[in-house]
């Protein structure tokens, strides 16, 4: 029994290939086999494989179509498509099938396009132009895209600013990569999220979460928590300021939206010091300031506060025991050279000022 479907099996191969090579009679014999390809299994043994061409023509095809129409020679075609001449003869035979007629007729004398196929391939060789055309400019604006390099971080800050513009002539001077620089002020508590949103392509901020891999980071270098207050408030003068000085403070922070991770970490570190009063955390888009004597902005310690004027007075704590660990970022999946090159920059740059 197994024998007889083995040989019935191979019977119907045999038809379906002899059927094929007259397209009008293979889409009589079956219409399905045009875009299909079959293979039987019988005792573990592959019995035979049918495949049968088909397939809409791609840009590739078009083009074969169109140099051979130029050169009326399988020969001379072949050699200028780095084809053999027989892979190019089944590639028109399959283009024929596809159409429904014959393209080109061969003769001992050469090819010759028939009417169809004039009409077919003067229209073909607009396809391929504007195809070419196109993918020009589609890579040229790519290329230029790929040149700008947003970065990301608190910029007013003297120190990140100096690391991030450093870094960016370092790799200018050694012409590693062409790029220009996109500068995006912003807290450092954003950065992995605006990196998450593809909304920059490195920064330069807090790293609090192990769990993101889809982030690459190194660590660059650590800043004390601080605050800032009234410049009449008792704390702006006191000779040494710990974490049990705040243990009474009216303390605001900045908004909870984007920085759930930042906020999530001062709370450990306040539990940690025994410092039970709230936060009152402010609505989003509303200026974190020390509108009082007695409100004090706890977090990490950023003497550019005092841009915003007033008689504002920032302080490091001076208790070293906890600190914010400051990390060049940017997605683990970037391959953009100028990207990684200034990344690679950034962290020589910081580790090298340490």
């Amino acid at each position: 029994m197994e024998y007889m479907l083995v040989k019935a099996v191979r019977l119907l191969v045999s038809e379906t290939e002899r059927a094929w090579s007259d397209s009008e009679r293979a889409y009589r014999f079956c219409p399905r086999l045009r875009r299909r390809q079959f293979s039987m299994m019988f005792s573990g043994e592959a019995v035979r494989n049918a495949s049968v061409e088909g397939d809409a023509m791609d840009i590739r095809l078009c083009e074969e179509l169109v140099v051979l129409s130029e050169s009326l020679s399988f020969r001379k075609a072949s050699e200028r498509l780095f084809l053999t001449q027989s892979t190019l003869s089944k590639h028109v035979a399959a283009a024929e099938r596809e159409v429904g007629f014959r393209i080109f007729e061969r003769s001992s004398q050469g090819v010759e396009l028939t009417a169809g196929g004039r009409v077919l391939v003067e229209d073909l060789r607009q396809v391929v132009a504007l195809y070419g055309s196109s993918l020009d400019r589609a890579r040229a604006c790519q290329a230029k895209a790929d040149a700008v390099v947003r970065v990301a971080g608190p910029l007013l800050n003297p120190r990140i600013a100096s690391v991030i513009s450093e870094a960016a002539l370092r790799v200018s001077h050694s012409q590693e990569a062409v790029f220009q620089l996109a500068m995006v002020e912003t807290g450092v508590r954003d950065c992995p999220v605006k990196l998450m949103r593809r909304e920059v392509d490195v920064a330069v901020g807090f790293w609090f979460d192990d769990d993101l891999p889809e982030l690459h980071c190194e660590h660059l270098f650590s800043i004390p928590f601080g605050i800032a207050c009234h410049a009449t408030s008792p704390l702006a003068t006191k000779s040494h300021l710990s974490f049990d000085d705040l243990a009474n403070a009216h303390m605001i922070s900045y908004p909870m939206q984007d920085r759930e991770a930042y906020h999530a970490y001062v709370r450990k570190v306040r539990k940690r010091h025994g410092i039970d009063m709230p936060i009152e955390h402010l609505e989003p888009d509303t200026l974190c300031f020390p509108q009082t004597t007695d409100s004090v902005i706890f977090g990490v310690f950023f003497p550019d506060y005092v841009r915003f004027g007033g008689d504002i007075v920032t302080r490091p704590l001076d208790d070293c025991a906890e600190r914010f660990e400051v990390f060049a970022m940017c997605r683990a999946d970037e391959t953009r050279s100028a990207v990684l090159s200034l990344f690679d920059a950034i962290v020589a740059e910081a580790r090298g000022q340490n």
